[in-house]
Formats: C-alpha cells, sequence, structure tokens
C-alpha cells in the first residue's frame, strides 16, 4: 500500500487538500498545505535559476484573490517576445511544480520551473502562479463551495493580464496533468491565447481515470466498495463504506469541487477549441496513458501529437512501468527533464501567427 498516496496524485481531495493519508510508514509531512517546509526538506528540493534568466514576482488577480507568480525572463531579449502561463496540475502543487503538505515527499520534480528556465533561454518568457489553494490563499478561499470553475476563472485572468502586456508578443497557455484540463476550457471560455499545450492531459473524464488509478493498487473487491462509494458521494450522501485509503477522496468539503470536475469531458472540450493545440504524451506515463493523448486527438485532428516514448508523467526518462521503481523520478529535481520535451514546445511556439 505503500504506492497509493503517491500515485493518486490526480485525485480531487489531493486538489484541494494535499490530504490523502496512506503514507509510507514512518513519513512525515513537511507543514500544512501551502506552509514552509522542514529545513531539511527544502534544502532537498532548492533549485537556483541560471544566471541567464531573470526572475521577478508577478501577481494575479482573480476575484478577491491575488496569485502570487514568478515571470522568467531571458537576460537578452528583444522588444517583444512570446509568454507562456504555465498552469499547475493537481494536488496542493506550487508553482514550480512541487508538493506542499502531506504530499511534499511525493513530488518535488521542479518540472515548471525548469520548463520556464529552458523556455527562457530559447527567448521566451513565462509566468508560473500558485493555485488559489497554495500558501495564504488557503485561509481566504471557501473550500465547499469551491468549484472547478473558480481554477479555470484564475487561469482566464491570468491570461488576460498577460495578453494586455506590451513586452509580450502572443500568449500561449501550457497545462500540465489536470493543468492541461484548465487551460483547454479556460480557451473556450474566452481565454486570450495564440494556443495551448497540453502535457500528459487526459483524453477521458476524471472517474474513469481515477477509477483507472486506484484499480493497479487494490483488489477488486476494493474496487466494487468504491463505485458505490463514489456514486453515492456524488449524489450529496453518506459514502459508506470504503478502503480507509480512499476516505479522503470522498471528502464533503471537496464534494462540490468534484460534481463540477466530473461533467468535463476532455474530448468533448478540444472537439470545440478554435485555438492551435499541442499535446505532449509520454510513453511511460503511468498515470495518464498514450491511449489517452490519441483520444484527444481523434477529437481535434488539427491537434499536434507530440509522443515521448521514454517520458513519465512528470517528463523524467525511465525504461520501466514499475510504480515504485518510478518513485525517485517525482521527487529528485535533479534528474533531468527528458530532452525532447522544451524544443517540441518551443518549436511549436515558433509556427504560431
Amino acid at each position: 500500500m505503500k504506492s497509493l498516496s503517491f500515485f493518486l496524485l490526480s485525485s480531487f481531495a489531493a486538489l484541494l487538500l494535499g490530504s490523502i493519508q496512506v503514507m509510507p510508514a514512518g513519513a512525515q509531512t513537511a507543514g500544512a498545505v501551502g506552509g514552509p517546509p522542514q529545513a531539511a526538506t527544502a534544502a532537498a528540493i532548492d533549485t537556483v535559476p541560471p544566471r541567464t534568466v531573470i526572475e521577478t514576482p508577478f501577481t494575479i488577480q482573480s476575484g478577491t484573490l491575488t496569485l502570487p507568480g514568478t515571470l522568467t525572463l531571458p537576460v537578452k531579449k528583444s522588444r517583444q517576445i512570446p509568454v507562456a502561463l504555465i498552469v499547475a496540475g493537481s494536488g496542493p502543487t506550487d508553482r514550480n511544480g512541487n508538493s506542499a503538505g502531506a504530499l511534499r515527499a511525493q513530488n518535488n520534480s521542479n518540472l515548471y520551473a525548469i520548463l520556464a528556465w529552458q523556455l527562457a533561454n530559447a527567448g521566451i518568457a513565462s509566468v508560473r502562479y500558485d493555485k488559489r489553494v497554495i500558501g495564504d490563499n488557503l485561509q481566504k478561499v471557501d473550500l465547499p463551495s469551491t468549484s472547478i470553475d473558480d481554477f479555470i476563472a484564475d487561469a482566464i485572468a491570468a491570461a488576460r493580464k498577460l495578453v494586455a502586456d506590451r513586452r509580450f508578443s502572443k500568449v500561449v497557455l501550457i497545462g500540465h496533468s489536470e493543468g492541461a484540463e484548465l487551460v483547454l476550457q479556460a480557451v473556450n471560455r474566452g481565454a486570450p491565447a495564440a494556443g495551448i499545450v497540453m502535457m500528459a492531459g487526459a483524453g477521458r473524464p476524471i472517474m474513469p481515470v481515477l477509477r483507472e488509478q486506484i484499480s493497479k493498487q487494490l483488489p477488486p473487491a476494493e474496487i466494487v466498495k468504491w463505485d458505490s462509494a463514489a456514486a453515492r458521494y456524488l449524489r450529496g450522501e453518506d459514502p459508506g463504506d470504503v478502503h480507509p485509503g480512499l476516505k479522503s477522496l470522498l471528502q464533503p468539503t471537496n464534494r462540490k469541487f468534484m460534481q463540477s470536475w466530473v461533467k468535463y469531458d476532455p474530448a468533448a472540450e478540444i472537439a470545440r477549441v478554435k485555438v492551435p493545440v499541442l499535446i505532449v504524451q509520454g510513453g511511460r506515463d503511468i498515470q495518464i496513458s498514450e491511449a489517452d493523448a490519441r483520444a484527444l486527438k481523434a477529437a481535434q485532428p488539427a491537434a499536434k501529437l507530440v509522443l515521448i516514448p521514454a517520458a513519465n508523467h512528470v517528463f523524467r526518462a525511465t525504461n520501466t512501468d514499475d510504480r515504485m521503481a518510478q518513485m525517485k523520478l517525482y521527487v529528485d529535481p535533479t534528474i533531468p527533464v527528458v530532452p525532447e520535451l522544451t524544443p517540441a514546445i518551443v518549436d511549436w511556439i515558433g509556427k504560431l501567427k
């Protein structure tokens, strides 16, 4: 059961609270969601931007919330350059791609920071931001009334701020995992963008994806119990009996968010998108499959699909689908991102009008 909490990173409970309870024996958390990690943990995940980039604070106003972010620019830049808005995946994942709270020991890939630095070195600016459930904003939001629409609104607000900034020639939205779903919905709801990049984005609604992840870690009898409990939960009822490791996925606090999320069908959404789309998928991703990427491509034939055979969910190279063997790739930010990722994005952005 060690791996259960680690690989349910696309769950709605993790998105809101980071509260999945099944932890490896002896594991310690690094503090509350959005709070400062312990010194040893911070030292292990700290990384430093290269001297070729400049990073400055960048805030996004979304309703009553001010979302803190980071603007990354190349040291040497022309008058106007493209800018990418990087939208984080699920869980209490911060702007750099590292998880806080109970999941901090499980996702410290620093993926978004590394991507931002590599984009800047290719002449593309970027903004990455902390979601509304990270840091001080967590104390300001009403979790029981939070829906996926709130996260989509945040991405729209960020895109609008960037498109109004005269330093930038065009705005591209890049979403990873659950963030891929957010940027897709954002453009379909009016976010101004020249195109979107979906990195490891699901091609199915969340419940089949979540069930698939659970079924790889629990016996069939527990999956039957999960199906019944999840159905009751979505109807607003007491979910009843379920495996202890899954109880945190059925918290009343998260119900509205989940009820809004299950209505989202990525294939239907991408079918009506009006801007260019780049789909990037790893062949060794054990959370989102190549079939998901192909389903998105089938629903939107004009989209470009880039498959990176050796890449996992956080775009590190591996030759195995073994869940435990992949764990290190999620927790060590010094492991390089696969070399195919950033050039594929840079080349695609360069061809956008």
